[in-house]
């Protein structure tokens, strides 16, 4: 079990709509396990417990800093066999009581669309009666001390936790949510990756402008920021806070060194290497290849079509504005003609341009269709539901550090693509799949081949459960297959795992397995795997 309290910047403060994405109402309700609501006068009804919740923010106008806290508690998908709804509700009371939220409002649900079952919970952090604002003082002591009782209460899946008087990692959640999504290094980690290059720099520096040299090698500089300083990006506008790199990196210690602060002179140095949101995967190879150059060639279609719209609305605005010119300076017409004409003409302007706003937008969402991917991620994820197999394996793979100098070489061991390739080409002269099923992944093919089997074997549509099934690929490699009822089996490679309480998904889950693993398959709560197979001793 492991939990994250999801910061958001007071401006950007709604608990209703984060009310409803708990509950899913946009969907019906279509990810969502279960969801209530406690701590309010509105007892069940989630609804008007949440303008219950609204009122009372309202109430309070003294704070300038968010109302709201957002807690994410996630499973492994083990532990879903475990957990019943009553189970659900007792953790987060568990929380609550830990954080300091027992008294005060919040809404709660559980999702299961994606590979790990997890639990939103949204507090409001004014009291109810006291119309305080509360915030709980290192809650993620608190809620690292809770994960290891309840993993115990509940027989849960253990996960590594903080140890005693360890002191909490100066990360960043913004940078560690975007290599989580993306699957590309972030600023923040290029950084520390690179802190002895820079606290040596600072050692031997005698001045600003030494120092400022030095950090130029590697494609960085730094500058004030409001009462700090800031690590920023040379060649773009990302940047850290200064502080997070060590604390000598404050501006007082920098100043006590260097002096008062000097902005960057102009200078010449050689730039040693920059940063370059490069993928944290293994076994990237070719694949980054053919990724850089889509998003060039998407980059470069995008510009063409910017300077094709500039040019010809300047074109339409030149044509439009002379006639309305010539208009007004006409006259022969009567001030009430000349009034409609150049009314006339102002309304066919807007019409040429907002017929071009059109036809631009239109060419955009083609290449959009053609290039369906910004991230890395993205397009390991869309090469993966369009059937490449080494792109599934790259999701799957470990992270690894970054090195400055990667290689593009395709660094898969041959063996293993010669064997991938060898077992793609024996399921596509399988002659029970259709031509285009054996065009996409191994796992995807033999799904479709079990809904096939099952449509010819059950008539009656009711009792099929692979109907309507869709599927598709996550930032982890897994193979999440939704069935119609809202049930999910999930492929992550190594093992099946299936929603619990339906016993039409265990049913499909197992028949996969066997399809997947051969026929001796072991089933562990919501888990199957492939059985050990017996050593034979003469």
């Amino acid at each position: 079990m492991i939990s994250r309290r999801i910061s958001c910047k007071p401006q950007n403060d709604n608990y209703r709509r984060l009310a409803d994405y708990i509950a899913d109402a946009k969907h019906k309700g279509e990810k969502t396990l279960m969801s209530w609501c406690a701590g309010c006068w509105a007892g069940e009804d989630y609804e008007l417990a949440i303008q219950e919740v609204l009122d009372t923010q309202d109430l309070n106008q003294r704070t300038r800093k968010e109302k709201t806290y957002h807690l994410i508690v996630s499973f492994r998908p083990e532990d879903e066999s475990v957990l019943t709804e009553k189970d659900f509700k007792e953790i987060e009371q568990e929380f609550s009581k830990a954080l300091g939220f027992e008294e005060h409002q919040r809404h709660c649900g559980v999702h299961k669309n994606t590979n790990n079952i997890h639990m939103h919970i949204a507090y409001n952090m004014i009291h109810p009666e006291k119309l305080t604002r509360y915030e709980p003082y290192r809650d993620f002591y608190k809620r690292d001390r809770l994960h290891r009782e309840l993993e115990q209460k509940f027989a849960l899946k253990f996960d590594n936790g903080r140890k005693k008087d360890q002191e909490p990692k100066r990360s960043n959640d913004r940078a560690a949510t975007y290599e989580a999504h993306s699957g590309q290094q972030s600023f923040d980690s290029y950084v520390k990756e690179r802190k002895d290059f820079i606290l040596k720099a600072l050692d031997k520096a005698q001045n600003w402008q030494e120092f400022h040299k030095s950090l130029a090698q590697i494609g960085i500089e730094v500058r004030l920021r409001g009462n700090g300083c800031s690590i920023k990006d040379r060649h773009s506008q990302m940047g850290i806070k200064a502080s997070r790199l060590d604390r000598d990196f404050t501006k007082s210690k920098l100043e006590a060194k260097l002096g008062m602060y000097r902005k960057p002179m102009a200078f010449e140095v050689q730039e040693k290497e920059r940063y370059v949101s490069r993928p944290l995967h293994k076994h990237r190879g070719e694949l980054y290849a053919e990724y850089r150059a889509a998003i060039s060639g998407r980059k470069k279609a995008y510009e063409e079509l910017r300077t094709e719209q500039d040019g010809r609305r300047s074109q339409t605005n030149s044509y439009w504005d002379g006639k309305i010119k010539r208009l007004r300076n006409d006259r022969k017409l009567r001030p009430k003609d000349r009034s409609q004409l150049i009314a006339l003409a102002s309304g066919r302007k807007i019409e040429a341009i907002e017929s071009l706003k059109r036809e631009m937008s239109e060419k955009r969402a083609e290449l959009r269709t053609q290039t369906p991917f910004s991230r890395w991620n993205d397009f390991l994820k869309w090469k993966a539901e369009n059937g490449d197999e080494i792109a599934l394996k790259v999701l799957r793979s470990k992270k690894e550090p970054i090195q400055s100098n990667p290689s593009p070489a395709f660094d898969f061991p041959a063996s293993k693509v010669s064997e991938l390739k060898l077992k793609q080409s024996q399921f596509r002269t399988d002659s029970s799949l259709a031509w285009k099923d054996k065009r996409r992944l191994l796992s995807i093919s033999k799904m479709l081949q079990l809904q096939a089997e099952e449509a010819k074997r059950t008539e009656d549509p009711r009792k099929r459960n692979l109907d309507q099934m869709i599927w598709r690929v996550d930032s982890s490699g897994n193979v999440l297959y939704t069935l119609k009822n809202g049930s999910m089996v999930k492929d992550n490679g190594d093992k099946i795992f299936f929603s619990v309480n339906d016993p039409g998904a265990a049913q499909v889950a197992q028949r996969f397995a066997r399809m997947m693993f051969g026929r001796s398959v072991k089933v562990s709560g919501n888990e199957i795997g492939r059985r050990a197979r017996r050593v034979l001793r003469g």
